[in-house]
């Protein structure tokens, strides 16, 4: 490793235990320090990143081997996955709490494994569906500055049967 690549990495470790140790979220941290740039090995994310919550394989047809999943804030607005390629090498890091990640779900197709593996871990169980027999996940997200509910639900075999958005009810309220 070279002298000047060193340093950066341990600049960048003790910046983000300051960042976090004076009550930002990692999000924040990621945010103002940057995220590990296109061909980072493994431990250079992680020294930028932190240990990832989990680990998911990715299917074939996506374009990347599998993610390290960074869930943020106490009701994870922001969920970053950092994608890497069959070489151990970082192509990039993605924030997946969007309408248009939500977007790419294949109903009848996708699994609760699956959905896990692009959006990471809901923000809450929200029960099992009447009208589908399976479980509901909520994740809380932004879209356009707004706070968004993302919602998958599930048939009573685990395969995703619906998904949707919604405005938060809870923003309406800080609005008032």
């Amino acid at each position: 490793m070279q002298p000047r690549n060193f340093f950066n990495i341990a600049f960048r470790k003790i910046f983000m235990v300051l960042l976090l140790t004076m009550g930002w979220h990692a999000a924040d941290a990621i945010a103002a320090f940057g995220k590990p740039p296109a061909g980072a090995s493994e431990s250079e994310v992680r020294a930028a990143m932190g240990k990832p919550y989990a680990v998911h394989r990715a299917s074939p047809e996506v374009g990347y081997a599998y993610s390290w999943e960074y869930p943020h804030g106490p009701s994870g607005r922001q969920t970053f996955m950092a994608r890497f390629d069959l070489t151990h090498r970082l192509l990039r890091v993605d924030q997946v709490l969007t309408p248009a990640t939500l977007a790419l779900l294949r109903p009848g197709v996708d699994t609760q494994a699956t959905v896990q593996d692009v959006l990471g871990r809901p923000g809450r169980n929200a029960g099992r569906s009447r009208v589908y027999g399976g479980p509901t996940w909520d994740y809380f997200a932004e879209d356009m500055g707004r706070h968004v509910i993302l919602s998958v639900t599930f048939d009573g075999s685990g395969r995703l049967a619906a998904a949707g958005s919604t405005l938060d009810p809870d923003e309406e309220v800080l609005q008032r």
